[in-house]
């Protein structure tokens, strides 16, 4: 039997509790199945290489490539991928593959959306997911569009990068988003949404500004270069609800992890039932979200 957890936190003026509760639907409407198939779908026991994210011991400065800016007027979508670390911790082989392939899904299940950015190793930096205000560029970048995915390695504090513009850490206290566009963010590394009292405190309250979803890990990933691609696949192809389709995902892909959402409501937004722009219901945006959810569960 497949394991869930589910937990809510409600903003408050002094603290922000965890409130157990009901475990979150899955494919518990028509619009998530796809016949004769629901969200439990088939594993895979294919076991690849375990990211693990390892301290930094030293900080690797490179020149600053050319990057012209994002520039999204439409439906829009972005990667950043880190296969190189330059020995700041180990590369990882499928990462960038896993973004191509999430890029090409895109194209291949939609007309109207389109791809505005793609970084990969030593152009993927730390300050694209950087609020302005603490000398970040997200508002060019992360901030510009509606769905991101990044592929590398992470922690419960944040994601790690190969080259230091900024930093080779994004961190949570760092990070506002939704604030400008973002609504889905697809955190494919280690640890990110890892389940434990802080959680609400990291990844939640001090990000959350019009985000709607950060979809992640609770415990150590594989690196697998599918999830981007069937993300897109069940969420596009075959409209399946943003979270449902991040759980088929990190089920096809690997066995024996704990994979988690966050997501983030308020009295004028319903992102339970949130899909893709142009594939089903889209949320309104929760600008000042007073309720967050949280959903982990096993990859078995």
């Amino acid at each position: 039997m497949r394991l869930l957890k589910r937990t809510v936190a409600r903003r408050s003026a002094f603290f922000h509790p965890a409130v157990a509760g009901p475990p979150d639907r899955i494919g518990s409407s028509a619009v998530d199945r796809v016949p004769g198939q629901n969200d439990a779908g088939s594993l895979s026991s294919f076991r690849g290489w375990a990211r693990v994210a390892l301290g930094v011991t030293a900080a690797l400065s490179i020149a600053a490539p050319m990057r012209s800016f994002a520039d999204c007027t439409g439906r829009c979508a972005g990667w950043e991928a880190v296969e190189e670390y330059n020995g700041t911790n180990p590369d990882l082989p499928k990462t960038v593959v896993e973004a191509v392939k999430f890029e090409q899904a895109i194209d291949d299940h939609s007309a109207t959306w389109i791809t505005d950015f793609s970084w990969s190793d030593d152009n993927a930096w730390e300050r694209d997911f950087k609020e302005s205000a603490q000398s970040g560029t997200d508002k060019l970048w992360v901030d510009d569009v509606d769905l991101v995915l990044f592929a590398g390695h992470g922690n419960s504090s944040g994601i790690f990068f190969g080259v230091n513009q900024g930093d080779l850490q994004a961190h949570w206290n760092e990070s506002t988003l939704g604030d400008k566009d973002l609504e889905w963010l697809i955190l494919d590394a280690c640890q990110v949404l890892k389940n434990d009292a802080s959680k609400w405190n990291r990844w939640g309250w001090p990000v959350f500004e019009g985000l709607h979803y950060i979809l992640g890990y609770s415990t150590n990933t594989f690196d697998k270069d599918s999830r981007g691609e069937d993300f897109i696949k069940y969420a596009m192809q075959y409209g399946w609800r943003v979270k449902s389709a991040w759980i088929k995902a990190t089920i096809l892909s690997e066995s024996g992890t704990t994979a988690a959402y966050m997501r983030a409501d308020s009295a004028t937004s319903n992102t339970y039932e949130d899909h893709l722009w142009g594939f089903g219901f889209t949320s309104s945006d929760p600008d000042n979200p007073d309720t967050l959810y949280y959903l982990s569960w096993s990859t078995d």
